[in-house]
């Protein structure tokens, strides 16, 4: 019988999961709370669960296993770690400790337990009210970050420049949580920021790649516009980064699978941490950017230690080093009128491919999230002169236009 694998999420990061899988022989059962989503054409059986019901999918697992039809459960790209470890766990499959993934789901958990480390020392402070959010600002400080505790892609992620408007920022923020009900208050970090990969085998930290993010000017929303591989940073922050993940890791309990983190180098020239995930980094670039940089198969790594196999140090060993991003254009906000230019950057060379989230007629809100951006550029090149040439000509060549 055919080894069988089921994935917890169907957004569009999962498509390339299901790819693996059936490269890998394995016989795949998606869960999503949409019959929609756009993964479930690529899996064998879908069951329409929502990835936060968290028992829903742990007797769908538990169900599965005592049939012998599946080997482990895996997700990647989806802050859905809790869900994952759950549910292997319930089933007595392969995983992380379900405590340990949520330490890393909860930023609030994730922040308590690196500053006892002495890992990071930003400030922070728990928020379930209006009025301790108002006392968190002062403790805090100006500027400084609200964020739901357990949600990603900067959803319902505020910067607070004043305590005007609290109220408002108070009922977005969360209603953005997931599963908790607190917010978590964070003072500012100023500097730039990167999105490193890892996967952790036997308590071992194997390096996966660290990208260069760019954002949308940080008035009030964090918006990544786009990003690079390799880094720019020098060999010596690089491994600073990787030690920094790999403690960051003994002190949340990761062991085993992905670990995710987007850190930053302040204006000190030190490393700190914004936020770490037991997962693999989304917005397509674990997917597709750095194996495109590297020849690495992340995917592939993570699957295997899902499915209980032992890694193969080999699917995460550089092959080669080249240049690749990813990029997007941001049209004005509004409905969608006319879409040009896609067909047109597919010919030119150095796109790697392209994925659109609209279409005439939908509508584009305002850029509040990472979730709310429309399209996603690939480009890849020898040379980072050459891959700037290629961003410039693909971002020249795509149009959306839009009306109120």
């Amino acid at each position: 019988m055919k080894q069988g694998l089921l994935v917890i999420g169907g957004g569009i990061l999962q498509i390339w999961s299901l790819k693996k899988a059936r490269e890998l022989n394995l016989t795949t059962y998606l869960t999503d709370g949409s019959k929609d989503c756009f993964a479930r054409k690529y899996a064998d059986f879908f069951y329409q669960i929502d990835t936060k019901d968290i028992e829903g999918n742990a007797n769908l697992a538990l169900m599965l296993r005592k049939k012998g039809k599946i080997s482990g459960v895996y997700t990647q790209g989806t802050d859905v770690e809790y869900t994952v470890a759950y549910a292997a766990t319930k089933s007595g499959l392969f995983s992380i400790k379900p405590k340990t993934a949520l330490n890393c789901n909860d930023k609030y958990l994730t922040r308590l337990m690196l500053s006892k480390e002495g890992i990071d020392n930003t400030k922070f402070a728990k928020v379930e009210t209006l009025a301790e959010l108002r006392k968190a600002i002062k403790k805090v400080g100006l500027p400084c970050f609200v964020k739901p505790a357990d949600n990603s892609a900067s959803r319902g992620v505020f910067r607070i420049r004043s305590l005007v408007n609290l109220d408002s920022i108070f009922k977005k923020s969360i209603s953005s949580c997931s599963l908790a009900r607190h917010l978590i208050v964070e003072s500012e970090i100023k500097g730039e920021e990167f999105s490193i990969d890892t996967v952790l085998y036997k308590g071992k930290l194997y390096p996966a790649g660290i990208s260069d993010r760019m954002f949308l000017k940080k008035s009030k929303f964090a918006v990544q516009a786009a990003s690079r591989t390799p880094s720019m940073l020098p060999e010596s922050k690089q491994e600073e980064m990787y030690n920094l993940m790999a403690r960051a890791a003994k002190a949340l309990g990761v062991d085993n699978g992905a670990f995710k983190g987007d850190l930053a180098l302040d204006r000190d020239n030190k490393v700190r941490v914004i936020e770490l995930t037991a997962r693999t980094s989304g917005g397509f670039d674990s997917q597709l950017r750095k194996p495109l940089s590297f020849g690495i198969d992340l995917i592939k790594a993570t699957m295997d230690i899902a499915l209980g196999k032992p890694l193969d140090p080999t699917d995460l060993i550089p092959k080669w080093i080249k240049w690749s991003s990813t990029v997007s254009i941001f049209p004005r906000p509004g409905k969608v009128k006319k879409i040009t230019g896609t067909s047109d950057l597919l010919k030119i060379k150095g796109v790697s491919e392209i994925i659109m989230l609209v279409k005439s007629g939908d509508i584009i809100k305002p850029y509040t999230d990472n979730a709310k951006r429309t399209n996603y550029i690939i480009c890849k090149a020898d040379t980072l002169e050459e891959l700037k040439l290629v961003e410039k000509k693909a971002l020249k060549t795509l149009k959306i236009e839009t009306e109120k």
